[in-house]
């Protein structure tokens, strides 16, 4: 596997995560207003997680 595709490979993963926790933002908010906020909390975790992890995979991608 060359570099290059190993970079757009990480970026399609960190990609994933991001937006994995953006859905997960999306459906916290208004879970969080309906049911309150204890009810939606396990969502916002999971959204930073999400994004911790879409930052790690995009940081260890290899240089161009």
């Amino acid at each position: 596997m060359t570099s290059k595709s190993k970079r757009d490979q990480h970026r399609r993963a960190a990609l994933a995560l991001v937006l994995m926790g953006c859905l997960y933002v999306l459906v916290g908010i208004p879970l969080s207003l309906l049911n309150g906020r204890a009810f939606g909390a396990p969502l916002f975790w999971l959204a930073t997680l999400s994004f911790a992890a879409g930052w790690l995979v995009e940081r260890r991608a290899p240089a161009q």
